[in-house]
């Protein structure tokens, strides 16, 4: 009963939908970045769930996380490091297509691979490039998975429409999702973005439509939430790792 009652008190205070902008035009309105609420039962939403790590029983981080394969959950480093010292795998908790608080699946980590150049601590722009994290499940989960694919500064000028589906503060128990986000090219490591930039969405997906279907091209890190500008990890700095981990289960 109390998860129905936050539930419908998250959803009294959703924020209206913010307009739709893509690379090449003007940065959207900055007050409207919230999106629609989603349907965590069709794909590739029904990819998306939530990263709950608990440290020490005191700290806890809350963030987004992506299943891009069967046993393989894409999010940011920092969400496996509650007050800045990682968890171990037994305390990193998968929770997939969550809707009212109800996921569709769950599964804890069996461990956790993380970018060598990350550092532990507080959000600056020249980390991003290294805050991704791959939580390696210990139970293989049924939904289907969706794939990785990296653009450089040309090809992102050119993509899109772009969107982003995450699970935020705003809206703990159902996904949001907001549609046709602005997306600027920094450089091939990392790219700025207005889509989803409260609490909670960290390691949410940017994601892209490449040869007809729906891909990761980024990872929400951080940013100027009064702003609502997002700096995202590009899909570059982890493409490889995840390939490679793939290839070995």
């Amino acid at each position: 009963m109390l998860v129905g009652v936050l539930a419908l008190a998250a959803l009294a205070s959703v924020p209206a939908v913010g307009s739709a902008q893509s690379a090449m035009q003007v940065s959207p309105n900055p007050d409207q970045h919230y999106g629609e609420i989603a349907d965590p039962s069709v794909w590739p939403i029904s990819a998306i769930g939530t990263v709950n790590t608990i440290l020490n029983f005191q700290s806890r981080e809350f963030c987004t996380g992506t299943l891009v394969a069967p046993k393989l959950v894409l999010t940011a480093a920092h969400c496996l490091f509650p007050a800045h010292q990682q968890a171990t795998p037994g305390n990193v908790h998968f929770s997939v297509g969550v809707a009212r608080g109800v996921p569709a699946e769950h599964s804890v980590a069996e461990r956790v691979v993380v970018s060598p150049d990350y550092v532990p601590g507080e959000f600056k722009v020249e980390n991003v490039a290294a805050d991704w994290g791959i939580i390696v499940l210990k139970n293989p989960l049924s939904a289907k998975p969706v794939s990785v694919k990296s653009l450089n500064r040309a090809q992102l000028r050119t993509a899109g429409p772009f969107m982003q589906i995450g699970y935020g503060v705003d809206r703990q128990f159902l996904p949001s999702v907001a549609r046709d986000c602005w997306v600027g090219e920094r450089n091939d490591q990392t790219f700025l973005y207005r889509c989803l930039t409260d609490r909670g969405y960290s390691g949410a997906p940017i994601l892209a439509k490449i040869d007809g279907t729906f891909s990761v091209i980024g990872i929400g890190s951080g940013g100027n939430q009064k702003k609502r500008l997002g700096y995202a990890c590009a899909s570059a700095q982890f493409e490889k790792a995840l390939a490679e981990l793939m290839r070995s289960d």
